[in-house]
Order: structure tokens, then C-alpha cells, then sequence
């Protein structure tokens, strides 16, 4: 079963992925959809199957269906769980580079300016047919589990419509001034920089994204968040050295900036994997030619 896509990547089951239940649907509807996939998966719906099957399908439902039914059934459960998912979500939304969308449906998802319609599509389509091929279903889940990682991330960041009541906006108008201290300008500038670079880094466009946070580093100079997001899109650009340059600059001024040292992680294990690989090309003298074409 699934282990390293979407919201599996970040060490938390998606139950939701597992049902082929959207994030945004109503609770409600689990049980209908629980019942579902348990009439599909039951020996009597796979009279035809060989018997490989039909023990992947006991698998499925007792090891994975049953529990994710189960969590988000159970009202104290549920709780835990919703709270877990918003620990998640701040966690992608501070450190987008964890995510790394792979499916096509995720990647438009990335860019779209319809977020929940395009969500919620995409996840109905994929549920429709998610235990049709059971050698297809851990395939659907990751898919699944990017799309709620996206969802998450997009919903989370600054800019994306929360679907704040009128009765929220009116609490806030009432409340006194003083209640809220204002920020220092130049944190607001900071994060409008950050948030423009969000955008266009959502979308792909990776050197829109760069020049915003050049501009900003430009005018604060001494930004640990600038520079150690920069360093993760340079990264995101294949752009290793200029990665690594801002890393140690975010670090240099903020040690426990978490972005940057997760663009050194990840470049240190780049380096590790291809010096061996260096290695194997200096002694053939395959010379860059065959270090460019050359397996792996």
C-alpha cells in the first residue's frame, strides 16, 4: 500500500485518500461511501476472481478500508485526525518544497484558479473507478493523497479564499484596534513578496517566483525567509549552486531556518548518490559524453 505520495510523504495516513473521500465533502457521506467500496470488495461481488484477488481485496478492506472508516467515523477520533491534518497543513504551506506532485491531476491542481471545483472533480473522477483493478488501487491512493496534499497547501495560503462567513467579518470589524498589534512594515512587505512568490511557484512558473524573492532580498537583505525560500526554488529549478548559496545565507542569519536546511538535505543527498556514479566515469574515461548518456 501507499507510503510515499501526497500527505503519505509527510508521515500522516490519509484515510480520505483511502475511501476516495474528498477533504471538502460532507461528513456525512463517508458511511455511504464506506458501504461502497465494501460491497465491491466483497467475496460475493468477486465470485470470478482468482483467488490472489481475492485475498489482495481482504487485505484491502480489513488492513486499510475498515480503519480509515473507522477514524473518521468515531467523533474523538475524527477530532484528532482534523487536528492532525491542520498540523499538515501549516507544515506544507511553511515548507512547500515537501510536496513534489507527480500526477497530472495534482500538477493542475497546482495552477488552477477554480481550486475546490477542480479538486472535488478530480477526486470524484478517480474514486469512481479507484477498487475497479485492484492492482491499480495503492496507484489511485498516492494520486488521491497528492491531490488533498495540494488542497491543503492552496487553501492554507495566504490569498486563496477561506469562505469566511459575514458574521466572522463583522466580529472583526467590532473588535477595538489595540486588540491586534500591528506588525513591523517591513514583515508586511516581506510576506507580500512571499506570498506573490506562492503563487507563481504553485503555477510552475518558477522564474517569476525567483525574481519576486530577488526583489525582496534586494530591499532586506538579512531575511532568512526570503533567501531560504529562494533557496528552494532555485532547487525546484535544478539550479543547485545558487540553491545551496542561499541556503547558507538563510542560515547564516536564522540557524533554525527549516527550509533551508531541508534544501541542504536534499542537496547533500544529490551529491552522495552522484559521486559514486562520478566515480565510475573517471576510471572508464567515458569522458562527458558517456557521463551524460551513461546508465545509472
Amino acid at each position: 500500500m501507499p507510503t510515499n505520495e501526497g500527505l503519505f510523504k509527510l508521515d500522516i495516513t490519509d484515510h480520505h485518500a483511502v475511501l476516495g473521500f474528498s477533504l471538502a465533502a460532507d461528513p456525512k457521506r463517508v458511511r455511504k461511501r464506506y458501504l461502497q467500496i465494501a460491497r465491491q470488495l466483497h467475496p460475493d461481488s468477486l465470485c470470478e476472481a482468482s483467488e490472489t484477488q481475492m485475498k489482495l481485496a481482504s487485505e484491502l478492506l480489513s488492513k486499510h478500508v475498515n480503519p480509515a472508516y473507522e477514524t473518521l467515523m468515531q467523533e474523538k477520533s475524527a477530532k484528532e485526525h482534523s487536528i492532525l491534518l491542520k498540523m499538515k497543513q501549516q507544515q506544507l504551506v511553511t515548507r512547500p518544497i515537501l510536496l513534489s506532485a507527480k500526477s497530472e491531476s495534482a500538477k493542475k491542481l497546482l495552477g488552477t484558479s477554480n481550486l475546490e471545483l477542480d479538486y472535488t472533480t478530480a477526486v470524484n473522477s478517480i474514486a469512481k473507478g479507484q477498487f475497479d483493478d485492484l492492482a491499480l488501487v495503492d496507484s489511485a491512493i498516492n494520486e488521491l493523497s497528492e491531490l488533498n496534499a495540494v488542497f491543503l497547501m492552496r487553501k492554507g495560503t495566504v490569498g486563496e479564499k477561506t469562505g469566511r462567513s459575514a458574521d466572522d467579518g463583522a466580529a472583526k470589524r467590532s473588535e477595538p484596534a489595540e486588540s491586534a498589534p500591528r506588525r513591523p512594515k517591513h514583515e508586511a512587505i516581506i510576506e507580500s513578496y512571499l506570498s506573490r512568490a506562492k503563487e507563481f511557484a504553485y503555477k510552475r512558473d518558477y522564474s517569476r517566483a525567483i525574481l519576486e524573492l530577488r526583489e525582496a532580498i534586494a530591499a532586506h537583505p538579512q531575511s532568512a525567509l526570503c533567501h531560504g525560500y529562494l533557496a528552494s526554488l532555485y532547487l525546484q529549478s535544478n539550479q543547485a549552486t545558487l540553491a545551496k548559496i542561499h541556503a547558507k545565507q538563510a542560515l547564516a542569519f536564522d540557524e533554525e531556518n527549516d527550509m533551508a536546511k531541508e534544501v541542504q538535505a536534499k542537496l547533500n543527498a544529490k551529491a552522495s548518490k552522484a559521486a559514486p556514479a562520478r566515480a565510475a566515469g573517471t576510471k572508464k574515461g567515458g569522458g562527458l559524453l558517456s557521463g551524460l548518456f551513461s546508465k545509472k
